[in-house]
């Protein structure tokens, strides 16, 4: 009975994993921002960023450091543009989160004019893997153990999947930008060689109408 009960919510929790669509938090952010999280000691906290470019396809260059209640670097990405992290904290506190320019040379033209990049913030809490023997003293907290475990390996396939989604979109949108500026280079090159031939042939029939 417990093992069907079990099967029974491994697999709502499937679904609700299949269906949920891929979100993250869009945030704007300047020369540099910062956020502060509450963890509990052991929690495994898991995330990823992703810089979205701007118009013209430039990505600005961002490094992420996470800092324990303490002030003990529990975590340093330097001078990327998308990236993963996965924490597991020895202390409970509030955790702080920053992203700062990395670069000043290498900032898309928004952080240069002053106005903010947009970039997808997408950050899980698991569980405390408690001892596996503590948890079969009964079917009951084998169940929910098992459930635990299978949530936070969803939640970590859920964070990879957003993750990978919007390095897509971002990738896409830098190769659109760049598809649109090598047309309109195209179409005014062409411009320029029918205007140019154009006036040859006309200064060619100019030079022999006066003959």
């Amino acid at each position: 009975m417990m093992r069907g009960l079990e099967r029974s919510l491994l697999v709502l929790l499937l679904c609700a994993c299949c269906w949920e669509q891929c979100r993250a938090i869009k945030l704007k952010f300047y020369r540099e921002e910062c956020m502060t999280y509450t963890v509990r000691m052991y929690e495994p906290v898991h995330g990823s960023f992703v810089v979205m470019p701007d118009f013209h396809g430039t990505q600005t260059e961002y490094d992420l450091t996470i800092t324990a209640p303490s002030g003990a670097l529990a975590e340093n990405i330097k001078a990327q543009t998308e990236g993963k992290f996965k924490i597991v904290p020895y202390e409970s506190g509030r955790y702080k989160f920053c992203l700062t320019v990395s670069n000043q040379r290498k900032v898309s033209r928004n952080v240069r004019s002053g106005q903010p990049d947009t970039v997808m913030w997408d950050m899980h809490v698991g569980h405390i893997d408690y001892n596996t023997n503590h948890a079969k003293e009964d079917d009951t907290k084998s169940l929910w153990h098992a459930v635990d475990q299978v949530d936070t390996q969803l939640q970590q396939l859920r964070t990879t999947q957003n993750y990978l989604y919007w390095r897509e979109r971002s990738h896409r949108k830098t190769i659109e930008s760049t598809n649109s500026r090598v047309l309109w280079f195209a179409i005014l090159r062409a411009s320029t060689l029918v205007v140019a031939s154009i006036a040859q042939v006309l200064g060619v029939r100019h030079m022999f109408s006066k003959k």
